[in-house]
């Protein structure tokens, strides 16, 4: 063999590994699931909604209603009859995660 092991006794080569039967790994699995929880909760969105408390729910429900209402704005968008749907898209895909906090 190129590499011999040591005649002297070493705790890495006398220690058995541990199982990694799914019981060992349950801790870590609900350490990722509360990990991802807590990513997911970190900023609003439509997916994150109901972690965040009611007074934040509330001003969600508020703030995109006037987003509806500056994208239906039939003065504003004359051209398309008033409908700019993807200005509501962008309102709730970037103005709700600023706006909304905890």
């Amino acid at each position: 063999a190129l590499w011999p092991l040591p005649h002297s006794p070493d705790p890495l080569f006398d220690t058995p590994l541990p199982s990694l039967r799914p019981a060992n790994l349950q801790p870590a699995a609900k350490a990722v699931e509360v990990g991802r929880l807590v990513l997911k909760a970190a900023e609003w969105s439509p997916q994150s909604h109901e972690l965040f408390p009611t007074a934040a729910r509330k001003r969600a429900v508020e703030v995109m209603r006037l987003g509806y209402l500056i994208a239906w704005d039939e003065e504003r968008f004359d051209s398309r009859e008033g409908a700019a749907p993807e200005l509501a898209d962008i309102w709730r895909g970037f103005v709700l995660p600023r706006v909304v906090v905890r």
